[in-house]
């Protein structure tokens, strides 16, 4: 929309009826697009391995829960309590602390559900849970549910503003969108920005002017997520990367 308008308001005087009148065209315009366009399906992968995401859920019946206490609590990797769940964390290649998998209470009281994010990790995990956790657990059931699939399935009353799209599970959804952030700012610390005068954050950042407007941009997309990520119910994504691409802490 933005391009559109620098086009045809080139040479235009801003406050002028002609430029009004141009703007009350191509706004409802664009805005309109959004509902009449086809769906665009996002590539949704895992940013470490490349990996398509997929929710694999995996299924036990709990046969000890003290022995699985036990098992879970002697893991060095492993974080979190039957109260609250489990989580096997590692430090990835970009310093950020990511999880292989998580262990959460069934709806059912004696099963536990482990899941991932990629057929990957849940190849790998499926046999060091089970060797971790021996008898104290059966395996029960495997479910895959493809995020892909559901979005490109969504019903418009399914699109409510303040709920996660297609019922997607919270930790997921958390998922795509990091996945999407990522890629649309990739190349952020090196590309000029209207809102710096054209500057890029990295340049910036050099002044103590433009010091104070990376960090009220990135305060802005900080608080644009966790306003998103508390209506949907789910865990805001960290931006904490794009102040260490310019060398800067929270």
């Amino acid at each position: 929309m933005l391009d559109d308008l620098r086009d045809v308001l080139e040479g235009v005087e801003p406050d002028s009826s002609l430029a009004k009148e141009i703007t009350s065209i191509i706004i409802p315009n664009q805005w309109l697009r959004l509902f009449v366009n086809a769906f665009e399906m996002p590539q949704l992968v895992d940013h470490l391995t490349g990996e398509p995401l997929l929710f694999v859920t995996d299924h036990y019946r709990v046969q000890n829960w003290s022995a699985l206490d036990h098992a879970l609590s002697g893991e060095a990797d492993i974080e979190g309590s039957r109260e609250e769940g489990w989580s096997r964390l590692f430090e990835s290649e970009d310093g950020l602390i990511r999880r292989y998998l998580s262990i959460d209470l069934d709806k059912r009281p004696d099963r536990v559900k482990v899941s991932y994010l990629t057929q990957q990790y849940a190849d790998e995990g499926r046999p060091w849970f089970e060797t971790v956790v021996g008898t104290a657990v059966a395996f029960v059931s495997r479910e895959i549910s493809d995020p892909k699939g559901r979005l490109a399935n969504l019903q418009p009353n399914e699109s409510k503003e303040t709920s996660a799209p297609v019922g997607l599970p919270p930790e997921m959804l958390t998922e795509i969108i990091k996945e999407r952030i990522w890629q649309l700012y990739a190349n952020w610390a090196d590309k000029p920005l209207p809102i710096l005068g054209d500057k890029t954050p990295r340049e910036a950042v050099e002044t103590s002017e433009g010091l104070e407007q990376v960090k009220f941009l990135l305060h802005t997309y900080e608080h644009g997520e966790a306003q998103q990520a508390k209506a949907q119910h789910r865990t805001p994504v960290s931006y904490e990367f794009l102040w260490q691409a310019v060398g800067i802490t929270p």
